[in-house]
């Protein structure tokens, strides 16, 4: 049954978050004019309490907002609009066929302003201070034509000095309204922004917390987090994972030879070459000093780590990292290492450390696979 309603739900509304209320809006409003048009259809016209020209008027302007409103909604075709429920021009359209109503129709002037009211409470929620104040001073204005056109030229059971102080307790109370909506419109809009500053705020944080703030890789405690997370699945699965250390050659000495500045732009340099050059499923962040770490999920063949290093390598050939600089180019040793049956996460980077020891003894630049061991634990 549940089921069931929850379809008929997504029919009706739509499956769209930001719609659905805006649709269901669009839906009760044609649903009331449809009652007003049935009754008016069965008792209305039939009993006389209204011509049937009059009534066929009043049909005709009730049609767009049965037929028209909620299907174009419903659709998606006023997504883009800043109204996507055309909430001001259905205020404006039953404003003004309230107010010609109360102008032909004496038995239903009361209904009708008590409607407008209703209509201004219901609508105002979703429009902006600016409108709300525009769409208020319109139906004020509404009124106030019914109110001069009435005390010159001859209406049904129009009193000028009665209607006076009617038409003006109405506009002073739809005037309250309008005041009211506005604040509670500022408020929404304030808490909007808000919004939008906290989660600017708390993606920044990500930002800083996540990434190394000179290369823009993942930073070390991110990386930590990532293997911890990789380890859980691997001993779940049994699948395994690799990872790859990576110290820059020679770095102290560019740094002393050239300053930290050179030394900052090629550690930038090979951040920026290594998102590049690696897959989109490797992760990599910057480990400590000129020391970087490469993840590989799901991962166990020794080639795939030299294939990688190798991309790497290449790409590393064909960058300049300071244009000042132009013979200086970046090189780096790598030892590398796969996950082994239930290993600890402290084990596996030891031995990556120790296989990257052994690539900088060997005359750097170059790649030494770990050796396999038991872990001690």
């Amino acid at each position: 049954m549940s089921h069931t309603s929850s379809r008929l739900s997504d029919w009706l509304l739509g499956t769209d978050p930001r719609m659905r209320d805006r649709t269901f809006l669009c839906l009760l409003a044609a649903l009331v004019y449809l009652c007003w048009a049935v009754l008016m259809l069965t008792f209305t016209i039939p009993k006389g309490r209204m011509s049937a020209e009059l009534g066929s008027v009043f049909l005709t302007l009730m049609f767009p907002a049965i037929f028209v409103t909620y299907p174009l909604v419903r659709m998606g075709a006023t997504r883009h609009l800043k109204d996507p429920g055309l909430v001001a021009p259905q205020i404006l359209w039953g404003g003004m066929i309230a107010s010609l109503g109360y102008a032909t129709v004496p038995t239903a002037r009361a209904p009708l302003l008590l409607s407008l009211g209703l209509i201004l409470v219901f609508g105002f929620i979703n429009l902006s201070s600016r409108v709300v104040v525009f769409i208020g001073a319109a139906l004020i204005g509404m009124l106030m034509c019914v109110l001069l056109v009435g005390t010159f030229t001859p209406l049904p059971q129009f009193n000028p000095a009665s209607q006076l102080v009617k038409l003006l307790t109405a506009a002073f109370i739809l005037g309250l309204i309008t005041v009211q909506s506005r604040k509670f419109a500022k408020l929404r809009e304030r808490v909007a922004i808000e919004r939008r500053q906290l989660a600017a705020a708390q993606r920044e944080l990500e930002r800083v917390t996540h990434h190394d703030g000179l290369t823009g890789l993942f930073s070390r405690p991110y990386l930590h987090s990532l293997l911890e997370q990789e380890h859980r699945r691997a001993l779940l699965s049994g699948r395994s994972f690799g990872v790859i250390l990576i110290d820059l050659d020679h770095f102290k000495a560019i740094n002393d030879q050239h300053g930290h500045q050179v030394g900052d732009a090629v550690l930038m340099a090979f951040g920026r070459v290594a998102r590049e050059a690696l897959r989109e499923t490797d992760w990599i962040g910057r480990w400590g000093g000129e020391e970087f770490l490469v993840l590989l999920p799901d991962a166990d063949a020794k080639t795939q780590a030299q294939q990688i290093i190798e991309r790497l390598r290449q790409a590393l050939t064909q960058t300049t990292a300071v244009e000042t600089l132009p013979d200086l180019h970046i090189t780096f040793s790598a030892g590398y290492a796969f996950w082994q049956s239930q290993e600890r996460i402290e084990h596996l980077l030891e031995r990556a450390d120790r296989a990257l020891y052994a690539a900088k003894r060997a005359g750097r630049n170059c790649a030494v696979a770990a050796q396999t061991e038991l872990d001690p634990a």
